[in-house]
């Protein structure tokens, strides 16, 4: 398998073994390529869905400086490895520190107490001391750092940018693992994506935390979001990164896996499948079962 330079392959897209993929060219996200004949037959550079479809032409992006999407300078390259550097260091050193904590006193817990008060408080001392510190940590960066997630369309080489990336690692390393991936299916979960800046209406079930630009969505009441599934609320389009809002609409179920992206209206009672894909853009019709890479009525 090969992919040459320039080539960009999107979010939970599939390339086959022993694909050549020339350069310059666009897989959407959950895409697969065309065959290889096709590939050489064909000079189309964009392909979306599975199978794949050509896409004779895109929208296009708002312009930017080549210092800002392809040829960036050397401070902006220095400013950009600081902040990379921040983010990938900042979770783990924030693991180690509460772990040390949870260690030392659920060590004095389990050598000192009898066996009903360890069982009975050995998950508030994870919660005190891991859980809540992990997740409550993300919750004041994004709001220091972000504030409120907007609609926008920056350039890849440019601080917003590497904000966004910044809180959505940490978002992954520290609130996922050691809280919210315990509370998929239960009510918890809504509630605490609502402290992130989702809006979340009632008796939502989630089982996902496949969320970023938490201020991007709305979940109607009674939706079921189920495994895996992602309202994705930014794509990167000729290196810059564009952010639109997702709103879904009450009682639809989004199906395990499938992905919705931005500036999307899913209507109330709607019904996608799983591993489908919501192109950017679409009005779903209020009652109407939806299947596919790209979607399709049913």
């Amino acid at each position: 398998t090969e992919i040459e330079s320039g080539t960009f392959v999107g979010n939970s897209a599939l390339i086959p073994q022993g694909t050549k993929l020339p350069g310059n060219m666009l897989i959407g996200v959950l895409s697969i390529p065309p065959d290889q004949k096709e590939l050489e037959q064909n000079q189309a550079k964009d392909w979306f869905g599975s199978p794949a479809i050509a896409l004779p032409r895109r929208q296009e992006s708002n312009p930017f400086s080549a210092e800002l999407t392809s040829n960036p300078s050397f401070l902006r390259r220095l400013a950009r490895a600081t902040v990379e550097f921040i983010r990938i260091v900042l979770p783990e050193t924030l693991i180690i520190i509460f772990s040390i904590f949870f260690i030392a006193y659920g060590h004095d817990l389990i050598t000192q107490e009898p066996l009903y008060k360890i069982i009975l408080l050995f998950p508030f001392y994870y919660l005190g001391f891991m859980g809540l510190p992990a997740f409550f940590t993300t919750v004041i960066l994004k709001y220091i750092f972000i504030g409120k997630f907007k609609a926008q369309q920056k350039p890849m080489w440019t601080d917003k940018v590497w904000r966004s990336e910044a809180i959505t690692t940490t978002y992954e390393a520290l609130s996922v693992p050691f809280l919210l991936d315990y509370m998929r299916g239960t009510p918890w979960l809504p509630l605490a994506m609502q402290l992130l800046g989702v809006k979340v209406c009632k008796r939502v079930w989630m089982n996902t935390t496949d969320i970023t630009e938490f201020d991007m969505v709305s979940i109607g009441d009674d939706v079921a979001l189920n495994e895996n599934c992602g309202p994705q609320t930014h794509l990167f389009e000729d290196r810059v990164m564009k952010v639109g809002a997702i709103k879904i609409g009450a009682r639809s179920s989004i199906g395990a896996g499938t992905i919705i992206l931005y500036d999307t209206e899913i209507g109330t009672d709607c019904k996608i499948d799983a591993l489908s894909l919501v192109m950017k853009g679409e009005r779903l019709a209020t009652e109407t079962d939806w299947v596919g890479s790209p979607v399709q009525p049913v």
